[in-house]
């Protein structure tokens, strides 16, 4: 052994102690010694490099790198300081396919759609209102009861009333809750009826009937969209009995319960200032200025054959 070290000292210019060394070090890494006719010798730096230290080789390391794509900043972002339609029209493709059947249960005066090529798309458009709409529009269509069977649309944009607000005072640039989805002013009878079954006669106030509304048209969606179809809910916070209710997490909550993923979120923020008509004592809440674009998907709940089953 004295004669193989001093042989392998001399050929390879390293003492015979760091020889050793190494030998033991590579022993306790499970690596061998390399036998010859003329003794042993150990492996190269470039060997142990490439070694696992379990006598295995590693898969070489890739020395070239092939990058495809394009650099831009021209990309669709999850906050936007503009217009509902600025905002829809970036939304829209990037979830819908061209030739998608989708629907609109809020149409209203139409404000997602002007920026929005609808000869694109197989667009069917409706409103609890039953006047002052285009001859496209269909009106007196409660969006918790939709003329479409099952599984039938690709797409489906639901905009309702963000609050419960008596007298519309600071709210009359927005479809007003008591004027169009209260309970006791519903053009729907059959929904009237319904609410009233389910909640024995006590139909729900404030910001627990504006939750209702999303949730009763949610559990609709469901029905009305293929497995995969997306769902567009515009929805905003609001302070209700002096408490903050984040009904964007609200909606989020619930529906993942029906069998829907929530992809994406858009913060839309006002272009202009809001402002109180009449500010009483010292402000105790955060003035909202901004609203939520929520982005679900249907999936197929376990177990559950329909929206009413859930």
């Amino acid at each position: 052994m004295k004669d193989q070290l001093a042989h392998l000292s001399e050929a390879s210019g390293r003492t015979m102690i760091d020889i050793l060394e190494t030998g033991i070090r590579l022993q306790e890494d499970q690596a061998e010694f390399k036998v010859n006719g003329n003794g042993f010798t150990l492996p190269s730096l470039q060997e142990m490099k490439n070694s696992d230290g379990n006598g295995n080789n590693r898969k070489p390391k890739k020395t070239a790198r092939v990058n495809t794509g394009f650099s831009t900043n021209d990309l669709i972002l999850s906050c936007h300081q503009d217009g509902n339609d600025m905002v829809f029209e970036k939304i829209l493709p990037l979830y819908l396919p061209i030739g998608s059947r989708v629907a609109d249960s809020t149409y209203g005066k139409g404000v997602f759609w002007k920026r929005v090529d609808i000869k694109q798309y197989v667009c069917l458009f409706s409103d609890l209102k039953v006047s002052d709409l285009p001859p496209t529009v269909k009106g007196g269509v409660d969006a918790r009861r939709l003329p479409y069977k099952d599984c039938f649309l690709d797409g489906l944009v639901f905009d309702p009333p963000y609050m419960h607000s008596p007298g519309g005072t600071a709210h009359n640039g927005h479809q007003n809750f008591e004027n169009y989805y209260a309970n006791n002013v519903e053009a729907d009878q059959v929904i009237v009826r319904e609410i009233w079954e389910d909640t024995n006669g006590r139909p729900p106030k404030y910001h627990e009937a504006v939750l209702d509304l999303y949730f009763r048209a949610a559990r609709e969606a469901w029905r009305v969209l293929k497995v995969g179809g997306v769902y567009f809910v515009k929805c905003q916070d609001e302070v209700c009995a002096n408490r903050n209710r984040f009904t964007h997490v609200e909606i989020m909550n619930e529906l993942a319960r029906y069998g829907f993923s929530c992809e994406d979120l858009f913060v839309v923020m006002r272009v202009n200032k809001p402002g109180v008509s009449r500010l009483k004592g010292v402000q105790a809440h955060a003035r909202k200025n901004h609203s939520y674009f929520l982005v679900f998907r249907k999936t197929k709940p376990v177990g559950s054959k329909n929206y009413r089953g859930i």
